[in-house]
């Protein structure tokens, strides 16, 4: 019972983003069976939690390898990670004040595919046509 499938499509070929990408997907897959278990309250405020720090450690990550790597759009993607945080928190208490869970669940799924296989991809492409793909 996955909401996210995570397959070779997703993968960037830089293995530490990789992994951390497959670490979100699966720390939202844990958001959703949660909610399809109804799981206690505290028990998905601990998940959010938890998916709030991988973002975060996953986004420094991320920055600072395209720093090491001269990526010129690094400030717009940058900015890129600042609004998804804000919106992901802003969706998240929408969601619990109306106690539906169903819009954060689908802007995560949606937000990180996009940004995953889009955004991301973008940087990739860079640093493969610049010889910097590691």
């Amino acid at each position: 019972m996955l909401y996210i499938r995570w397959n070779e499509e997703n993968e960037l070929g830089i293995d530490i983003i990789d992994e951390q990408h497959r670490g979100v997907v699966s720390t939202i897959n844990s958001f959703y069976y949660g909610v399809s278990q109804g799981l206690s309250k505290q028990s998905l405020t601990l998940t959010k939690g938890m998916l709030d720090e991988m973002t975060i450690m996953h986004f420094e990550t991320e920055e600072r390898f395209l720093e090491q790597m001269g990526y010129p759009h690094l400030h717009s993607h940058a900015l890129l990670h600042q609004k998804l945080l804000t919106k992901m928190s802003t969706i998240y208490d929408e969601s619990i004040k109306n106690s539906d869970p169903e819009p954060f669940l689908k802007f995560l799924k949606n937000w990180w595919l996009h940004h995953i296989n889009e955004e991301d991809r973008a940087y990739a492409r860079y640093l493969e046509i610049n010889g910097k793909l590691p």
